[in-house]
């Protein structure tokens, strides 16, 4: 009884934290994508370009598998379109993490009560986890999925984990490398049982639609583009080397699998450095994280460090999860990736709560309770004011601030102009403009057309009469005109300069300039 009070109590902390002012930071553009899908097949039964129920979602010339999708659909029916419905699935399923992880440390060893209650209590205050799961991010289902599959791996029911790994192949993108590392580490602990037919049997038939997709179709477009093998030296990088020395001295010490290793080995390594653990985070991404804070609590390198520095053979699966998570992110073009390696947060919660265990029971007084209990709680309250106070104002523009306030005043003048431009510059507004307008899928997936379908992420450049384009002050002042720019055409094209300047409306990163 004493145990279920207390995962109610760490569910309920998790979810008041998670769901607290769940309309900040600002709604990104792929939460607008899943939601907007998620409203057309409750429409229609189609995505917003027409297909019937598909497993694979096209949005922005990505390719992104579509359990979100589906997850979101009641929220959707009961709530409406809106942030509350798009989030709440992953606030629900983020607020469980830290009960699946109680319950997976204490599956593989039962006296681990102490260690398994720490690290879910450490789940519910650690950036990383918070993070990810207050936005619409796959990558906190994925990781939800990776703790839970093990759990029934270890709990011997065999079929329900290969449901579940085979699952993360139709939750997001990186599932595909992180459900094998995974799996490759069962099999190191458990070889006999990964050749378990009722294992290998739903795992093999539920992944045949998405390997057939990779190979066959547009879904491997992603990949391909994220891929550090798709981005070799450059010819001029090459060339300069080859100046340097001569073509032997290349082919020996510079040659490309060197080049690869080299830079794979970077990107693996840079998960363990202070900068993203601790002082950082994902330097390369702002979404990704608060600013002046790397993705665990200040006081948690300390344990963590005496944690892995205590490794008995009870903790090799989480061990092994440790080394071997990073990978799924190191074969990427970035130098660092939070999102791609948020499963990652795992096993460092696992360790950082022993080191925590180690160290009290070294030192065995009320005092370091106490000063535990500070440290952690000061870490904590320093995160939430640089969350919640700095983290979009550091970053507005990557935070897409503005973009609702801007769309959502366009969608009520819009019928009285005949010109309507609003700025591409900071991404895809066209998914802004069907999520809060609610536009009808039906009527959207008639006219539904991507330009540069063959590039990374192609565009929309129209939606009726409102164009999405680099907007023009020339075009601005025609008449019957309303005109969105953005901050830095602003700044570009010198409009605070000019007499028309104090009739401009702004909205966060955005400027509104109506000419009736």
């Amino acid at each position: 009884m004493k145990n279920k009070i207390l995962l109610i109590l760490i569910f309920l902390t998790a979810f008041f934290i998670r769901f607290y002012n769940y309309k900040y930071p600002p709604l990104l553009w792929d939460e607008a994508a899943l939601g907007y899908n998620s409203y057309s097949i409750l429409q229609t039964g189609k995505d917003e370009y027409g297909k019937l129920l598909p497993l694979i979602f096209k949005s922005f010339g990505d390719y992104k598998p579509g359990l979100y999708v589906y997850l979101a659909l009641p929220f959707v029916k009961i709530f409406g379109l809106n942030e509350l419905s798009v989030r709440l699935p992953s606030i629900l399923i983020g607020s469980l993490i830290p009960i699946f992880l109680y319950f997976l440390i204490l599956q593989i060893n039962k006296k681990n009560y102490n260690l398994a209650l720490l690290a879910a209590i450490l789940a519910i205050f650690n950036p990383f986890n918070i993070t990810y799961s207050r936005l619409a991010w796959e990558t906190n289902i994925l990781t939800f999925e990776l703790i839970l599959a093990s759990y029934l791996f270890f709990k011997d029911k065999y079929f329900w984990s290969s449901i579940i790994f085979a699952s993360t192949l139709y939750t997001y993108q990186g599932g595909k490398l992180a459900s094998l590392t995974l799996i490759f580490i069962l099999f190191a602990i458990k070889k006999s049982k990964i050749f378990n037919l009722k294992f290998i049997a739903p795992l093999f038939i539920l992944s045949l639609p998405i390997v057939f997709g990779m190979f066959f179709n547009h879904e491997s477009n992603r990949l391909k583009v994220a891929s550090i093998f798709s981005y070799p030296r450059s010819p001029t990088e090459t060339n300069q080397i080859i100046a340097e020395s001569n073509q032997i001295n290349y082919d020996i010490f510079h040659n490309s699998p060197i080049f690869f290793t080299r830079s794979i080995l970077g990107r693996y390594f840079n998960h363990f450095s202070p900068e993203f653990l601790t002082f950082m985070g994902d330097w390369q991404n702002p979404r990704h994280g608060t600013p002046y804070l790397g993705v665990l609590l200040l006081p948690s390198i300390f344990f963590l460090v005496i944690g892995l520095f205590n490794y008995t053979p009870v903790n090799f699966f989480f061990m092994l999860w440790f080394l071997l998570a990073p990978f799924s992110s190191a074969l990427t073009r970035d130098s660092v990736q939070a999102t791609r390696s948020m499963h990652f947060s795992i096993p460092l919660l696992y360790f950082t709560a022993q080191g925590i265990i180690v160290f009290l029971k070294k030192f065995k007084s009320h005092i370091t309770y106490y000063i535990i209990l500070a440290t952690y709680l000061l870490s904590f309250i320093y995160f939430l004011d640089l969350y919640f106070n700095h983290m979009v104002k550091v970053h507005p523009i990557e935070w897409l601030d503005g973009y609702k306030e801007s769309m959502n005043y366009l969608i009520k003048q819009k019928d009285k102009y005949q010109n309507i431009t609003f700025t591409d510059m900071y991404g895809q507004p066209y998914i802004y403009y069907l999520f809060y307008s609610k536009y009808p899928p039906s009527v959207y997936q008639k006219k539904a057309i991507l330009q540069n379908d063959s590039v990374d992420t192609g565009k929309v450049e129209s939606v009726d009469n409102i164009k999405f384009k680099s907007a023009s002050f020339d075009e601005a002042k025609k008449p019957s005109s309303i005109t969105i720019f953005g901050y830095d055409e602003v700044a570009r094209l010198d409009l605070k300069n000019k007499p028309e300047f104090n009739k401009f409306i702004k909205f966060g990163n955005f400027y509104v300039y109506e000419n009736p």
